[in-house]
């Protein structure tokens, strides 16, 4: 997770997704779009090279979504 609603209340929460191209990641974008069709979602694919070559993880502050579960749960 990335964006504004990390430090307060948003319009949308941005998710980022890294993992491998093909069927997979085709699987996980649908079951995304039918699960989150009516939640203000702003998702973002990148294959591992991406995500690294640009460091948008980093740049972002992303934060993964089992820490912040964590974190805000006790």
């Amino acid at each position: 997770m990335f964006g504004s609603s990390l430090v307060r209340v948003g319009n949308d929460f941005d998710i980022l997704v890294v993992g491998p191209s093909g069927e997979p990641l085709s699987r996980l974008k649908n079951e995304i779009r039918l699960a989150c069709k009516n939640l203000p979602l702003d998702v973002l694919y990148m294959l591992p090279p991406e995500a690294e070559e640009t460091g948008f993880v980093l740049n972002e502050k992303c934060v993964p979504l089992l820490e912040l579960a964590r974190s805000r749960s006790g």
